[in-house]
């Protein structure tokens, strides 16, 4: 007699889902930010927690802990902390990559089926530490530009697109946005940023080609023309990095307040852009 083979023993739907998750995806694998020479890194589980924390930008937006700019005119972080910053932001319907950075981490992760993708339950999710470098790097991805502001809509409607069909992470949704966002970056460091001197060094480059002035130059200096134009190239590139790398280095640790203290004590700022500013306020100060 032919016994019918006994079943084996059904595993519930989300967990059958986590197991085909965990068999075809590395949640284990590496991600950088879209300025990639910048230290830290997270894990595709980390980016999942952060996504399974909200569904709209609406969730983290409203900012309460701002800091205060005491010279508009040096290059610091603080500067996308302040009121003023915040205060725009809002009134031109836009979400603010500080905002998502400061009150992500403090959301519920309620995502079922973003957590069954990844073989983990909404109770494991949430045990999960948030780090700052995940928040970041979703936002890279949101933002797909240089940008560390977006509008509501289109934040909403990109992050809908990084989860798939299967309540999954869509990870070249993801990676799509990324390179957007690493070539905005890339391009305006090199053109608009710190990064100018590679550009200026570069230009050069093609202009005394074009002239054929580089090969008057070559007769002169001979076989080190070319090292010369390297070391001059890297070392441009160096020089931006570092600096770019310092100023966010020395100023990303800043005090930050309510939206009363900030704004009482930016009473006490002098918020003149010039010398000439600061000499006319002294003497029209009633004596």
């Amino acid at each position: 007699t032919a016994f019918a083979r006994a079943p084996s023993a059904a595993l519930p739907l989300p967990r059958r889902a986590a197991a085909a998750a965990m068999s075809a995806v590395d949640l284990e694998k590496r991600f950088k930010r879209a300025e990639f020479w910048e230290a830290g890194d997270a894990s595709l589980l980390e980016l999942v927690n952060v996504l399974g924390r909200w569904e709209s930008c609406s969730e983290w937006l409203e900012r309460t802990r701002f800091a205060v700019v005491e010279d508009a005119r040096k290059e610091n972080m603080v500067q996308g902390a302040s009121v003023e910053r915040y205060d725009y932001a809002r009134r031109n319907g836009l979400v603010e990559r500080l905002a998502m950075v400061q009150n992500v981490p403090q959301l519920p992760f309620r995502d079922e089926r973003l957590a069954a993708w990844a073989g983990k339950s909404v109770r494991e999710m949430n045990a999960m530490p948030v780090s700052r470098a995940a928040v970041e790097i979703v936002f890279d991805s949101l933002t797909q530009s240089k940008s560390s502001l977006v509008p509501e809509k289109v934040m909403d409607e990109r992050r809908a697109r990084l989860i798939g069909a299967d309540g999954g992470f869509d990870e070249g949704g993801f990676l799509a946005g990324m390179v957007k966002s690493r070539v905005a970056v890339v391009v305006g460091f090199f053109l608009l940023g710190k990064g100018q001197l590679y550009g200026y060094i570069f230009a050069g480059r093609i202009l005394l080609d074009v002239t054929g002035s580089f090969d008057l130059i070559k007769g002169l200096l001979g076989e080190y023309t070319e090292p010369i134009f390297w070391a001059l190239t890297l070392g441009a590139v160096y020089y931006a990095y570092q600096a770019d790398a310092a100023v966010k280095r020395e100023t990303a640790d800043f005090e930050t307040l309510t939206r009363e203290e900030a704004l009482e004590r930016e009473k006490t700022i002098d918020k003149s852009a010039t010398v000439f500013e600061k000499m006319g306020k002294a003497r029209s100060k009633p004596k």
